[in-house]
């Protein structure tokens, strides 16, 4: 994430800002000094709470799609459920169209049995003629008798055809029954798709939400890792400034040693090897980073000497220069040594010119054995090349 490599970048800086704090370090600055220590911190501060609102906002954020997620599933399971019901219905519909279906069945049966009963009637009373209705009307000896057999027979030729009606009609009910059951299990399965297109929308909002989500839970844990390192280099500076209020104090220059400045051009290097990168340069892969000082490439445990005579104001790791030896020349000139193996002096002593303040390492971080050397005037870095005599 960019905004991983930038935060990276300042903290960096803020190493590097705070070492800049040294450079003004003379004793008769020492309050100028601590104040703008301070400022550095209240700016470190700054960044600290910008970024616990970020990840304040980033909290929002993942509670917000949780949120989504929790309503994305209730709508899921309330979905399933609803679609459950659909199943049921259609489950209903079809065992009441199958048993309308059976009845349907049966009933046109017996309608087909009456309608050939009477339809061998027809026959039998076509070949008969009116022969057997005359039999019947000449052999009775009783008229009432033969009355009786008439209205039977009326009757029942009657009661047989309101018998086919009443099939008839209940087999057209159950047509229009089951044509209307069709009709809602169509629906119903139209329904039924709806709802699993909609399930399947939904589970696989749920699906991408629950990714963002995961992505978000992931950016939250590395600002709030990002927080707890800049409170770490908070700390670091607010320890520092101490140290600095306690270890500055107005010890006078040694009576005959030349002014700093009065030594441009004529200066040593603080140790012989090989110079890997010079003032200005660019540092690493980034194009906005730059050396503000030189880096001597010399074998590890190799000597380091002051360049100029001075007092020792920091020597302690430091965030990004590892072991770190800081000499103060007076008049607002630091020289600066860095990625130590070991640092010989403790804050307060005083150096000479070509006392051996530290041997080269590759502390803090530095892939090889190499020595970390800037001049400072005042917070600016100065290029050594105008003031040291380096090798042609």
């Amino acid at each position: 994430m960019g905004w991983l490599a930038s935060a990276g970048c300042r903290a960096v800086a803020c190493a590097a800002a705070f070492v800049l704090l040294w450079l003004v370090a003379a004793p008769a600055h020492a309050e100028p000094d601590a104040e703008a220590a301070r400022a550095e911190l209240r700016q470190t501060e700054a960044e600290i709470n910008r970024l616990k609102r970020m990840l304040g906002n980033l909290r929002q954020e993942v509670s917000g799609l949780e949120k989504e997620l929790r309503d994305s599933e209730s709508q899921i399971g309330r979905l399933r459920r609803e679609a459950g019901g659909i199943e049921q219905q259609i489950r209903d519909g079809e065992a009441r169209l199958a048993d309308l279906q059976s009845q349907a069945a049966a009933l046109q049966q017996a309608l087909e049995e009456q309608q050939e009963q009477i339809a061998r009637q027809l026959r039998a009373a076509h070949r008969a003629g009116q022969q057997d209705y005359l039999k019947v009307l000449l052999n009775q000896d009783d008229p009432a008798r033969i009355a009786r057999m008439m209205r039977y027979y009326g009757d029942f030729n009657r009661a047989r055809v309101e018998e086919i009606n009443r099939y008839t009609q209940t087999i057209e009910q159950i047509r229009q029954a089951s044509a209307s059951i069709a009709e809602q299990q169509t629906a119903l399965q139209r329904d039924r798709a709806a709802l699993v297109e909609r399930q399947a929308a939904l589970e696989s909002e749920r699906d991408k939400r629950s990714s963002i989500l995961a992505s978000l839970r992931e950016r939250q844990r590395t600002q709030q890792q990002e927080v707890n390192q800049r409170e770490a280099e908070r700390a670091e500076l607010a320890a520092l400034i101490k140290k600095l209020d306690e270890a500055i104090t107005s010890i006078p220059t040694p009576a005959g040693s030349l002014p700093f400045a009065q030594a441009r051009g004529k200066l040593p290097l603080p140790g012989n090897g090989q110079i890997r990168a010079r003032f200005g340069s660019q540092r690493g892969s980034d194009a906005r980073l730059k050396w503000d000082g030189l880096l001597i490439g010399a074998p590890e445990g190799t000597r380091v000497h002051a360049i100029h005579g001075g007092r020792v104001v920091f020597a302690d790791w430091l965030r990004g220069s590892g072991l770190l030896l800081i000499l103060d020349h007076g008049n607002g000139y630091l020289s600066l040594y860095g990625h130590n193996q070991t640092l010989l002096h403790e804050v307060g002593t005083w150096v000479q010119p070509g006392d051996a303040i530290a041997t080269v390492g590759n502390s803090g971080g530095l892939g090889e054995p190499a020595l970390y050397f800037s001049i400072r005037h005042r917070g600016q870095p100065l290029d050594p090349a105008a003031w040291c005599m380096l090798p042609r």
